[in-house]
């Protein structure tokens, strides 16, 4: 065998490893967001107390996360064997993206092993999964991404394993817009459910709304972190990718994607998308002005074909547009200082003082005592409020007080007598007492069964605005001041839950029109990081990202025109922004985050390589003689 020989020999070989290599990438962007199928989680102490149960039904994240690890490892394995260090990318950028990825993993690994709820935050909490053996995984997917992408045309990997799943995606997303949720028929069921917990299917059926489209994301919200990555990144795609067949599949792609995006009604996928349309604005600019005549024929036939099917769906697809621009304009509003929600809400105060509990209404109190043969039941003045107990439950005809009701039962099934005396207000449960013959009556968990006082969790900004983005002002006004414990450290992965002030009710009262709303997720990617895992962790995310934009931004923006290089290097960065963007309003999850790690490794080398060859551009033109005139 000659020379050359071996080298064709040798080339072929490495073709094949490489495809080889990305095999895992493609499994976890076209095959991993797919999984849906239900388990049983059993929660420990301190989750259940927070959650409200001992035992969690999860449908969209533990067989997700089961994926990731799986494929994680067969990527390490990969790496082992075919490891070339030939192929590493070195230059300064990639060893900042390093040493960044370095201190956010050791600082959640730090923030991991030192939590309070070390069980929850290695292996995550239920129905989310993101403990920090999954954090670890999409590090480990972001930097495997950098090193097996050698190759601009590598992007087709990326682009047809996530064509694949939005395809999936819209068949389901179709379906689900219009009522009839294929995960939820019989055919499914069986892949879904297994047979001991069938029972679950209508629990699950019921707790998604007809014309939203949840696809196999978990919710709503999550789909629109997803169609803010995939519908930049293909129709910046569409738009100057060259040759008509590959244009009517990229717009075909593009026209899912954005159908995915609007059917879920995400406010925060539309965020993320608006952001990324400016920032492609700016980056295009000089191209849209130069082709006008393409491009304002394709925004106005967009346009036409978006108005069309908003109305022929009867107006859902722009439903929640308003409530987007209400509440944008809300939150850089400013706040009322002097704003008391608790003057909004039917009760102010619960008060237990010497066995008693003392209701606190906005115009007069209702006071509960324990007596031998019953309840005593009076008003602020001290007079008895004529309540009748018909079958367990006290009501009454005085018209200060009609709205409310009190139900008597037993709390544990070893209680002797009714020991429990739930509050209601118009039939809804409002708090729960424990009726003693020692101490009284006073409130209590209503899981736990243990004595609770009425917290008002400290608080910094949206006053007033506490409702904004479906109470994701108070959220926030809440988590913020989290922050002063989680300086360096974070509480762990997947804590917040356990973390957040779940006996804030009256406040939670007046965020949500209910005290008894568990609130298990920051609504924000960036808090999530700050609280979970530490501002350590937040500022090493930061840089990781940032440089990543910034040096997209050096790369491409305000150029006259593009090559493919460098338009697969702007649509992948738009895809990120747009992500990014929703994280303002979304959290991380198992069913979109390895998505975004992929296509952020992905942008990663597609700049590597398009630096290098702008620098051997540069290098060619330098050397080229040049005679003045």
């Amino acid at each position: 065998m000659t020379q050359s020989e071996k080298e064709l020999k040798k080339a072929k070989q490495d073709q094949v490893v490489h495809k080889i290599l990305f095999m895992p990438i493609i499994m976890l962007l076209a095959l991993v967001p797919l999984i849906v199928r239900v388990s049983m989680v059993a929660l420990g102490e301190a989750e259940a107390s927070a959650m409200n149960t001992n035992v969690m039904a999860d449908f969209f994240s533990q067989g997700k996360t089961v994926g990731i690890i799986i494929l994680s490892i067969i990527a390490i394995i990969m790496l082992f064997f075919f490891f070339d260090k030939e192929t590493l990318k070195k230059d300064k950028k990639i060893l900042v993206y390093m040493i960044a990825t370095g201190v956010f993993l050791g600082v959640t690994f730090l923030s991991s092993i030192f939590s309070d709820y070390k069980d929850v935050a290695m292996g995550g909490a239920a129905d989310r999964g993101e403990g920090f053996w999954i954090i670890a995984c999409y590090m480990l997917i972001f930097l495997y991404t950098i090193y097996v992408f050698r190759y601009i045309n590598d992007y087709k990997y990326v682009v047809s394993s996530i064509s694949v799943l939005i395809v999936v995606t819209t068949i389901l997303g179709v379906f689900q817009y219009f009522g009839k949720d294929l995960l939820m028929e019989e055919g499914f069921r069986g892949l879904i459910f297994p047979k001991e917990y069938l029972e679950y299917a209508d629990n699950m059926k019921a707790s998604y709304e007809s014309g939203k489209i949840y696809g196999t994301m978990y919710h709503y919200n999550y789909m629109g972190s997803f169609g803010a990555i995939v519908v930049p990144v293909f129709m910046t795609l569409t738009l100057f990718i060259r040759g008509y067949k590959k244009k009517i599949v990229l717009a075909f792609m593009s026209l899912c994607s954005l159908f995915l995006l609007l059917g879920s009604t995400s406010r925060a996928g539309l965020i993320g998308l608006s952001l990324s349309i400016v920032v492609a604005i700016v980056v295009f600019g000089k191209v849209i002005i130069r082709k006008w005549k393409l491009t304002v024929p394709l925004i106005a036939l967009l346009a036409v074909v978006l108005i069309g099917f908003n109305a022929v769906t009867g107006g859902t697809i722009f439903e929640r547009i308003p409530t987007l621009v209400n509440d944008a304009v809300g939150i850089f509003a400013p706040g009322d200082k002097n704003f008391d929600y608790k003057t909004h809400i039917p009760i102010k105060d619960v008060i237990m003082q010497e066995g008693r509990a003392t209701i606190v209404l906005q115009n007069d109190t209702i006071t509960l005592g324990n007596l031998e043969d019953g309840i005593s039941i009076q008003d602020s003045e001290g007079n008895p409020i004529e309540y009748t107990l018909t079958d367990g439950i006290y009501t009454t005809q005085d018209e200060r007080f009609s709205s409310f009701q009190f139900k008597t039962g037993k709390l544990t099934q070893e209680a002797e007598y009714d020991d429990g005396l739930v509050l209601c207000m118009d039939g809804r449960t409002i708090f729960i007492f424990k009726v003693d013959e020692e101490n009284g009556i006073y409130l209590v968990d209503e899981y736990t069964y243990e004595p609770i006082e009425l917290e008002e969790a400290p608080s910094w900004g949206f006053e007033g605005k506490e409702r904004l983005g479906s109470a994701r002002g108070y959220i926030w006004s809440r988590s913020i001041p989290m922050l002063k414990e989680t300086l360096i450290l974070g509480h762990g992965p997947d804590t917040f839950a356990i973390e957040f002030p779940q006996n804030d009710y009256l406040a939670k009262w007046w965020a949500y029109d209910t005290p008894n709303m568990i609130v298990d997720k920051p609504h924000n990617l960036y808090l999530q990081i700050a609280i979970n895992q530490g501002l350590i962790a937040l500022v090493a995310f930061l840089i990781i990202v940032g440089l990543y934009i910034v040096d997209s931004i050096r790369l491409y923006a305000f150029k006259s025109g593009y090559e493919k290089r460098q338009v697969v290097g702007v649509a992948t960065m738009l895809g990120i922004i747009g992500y990014l963007g929703a994280g303002i309003f979304n959290d991380s999850v198992v069913s979109v985050a390895p998505i975004f790690w992929i296509m952020l490794g992905a942008g990663v080398a597609i700049n590597y390589i398009n630096s290098k060859e702008d620098l051997e551009i540069r290098k060619r033109l330098n050397g080229i003689p040049f005679k003045r005139k």
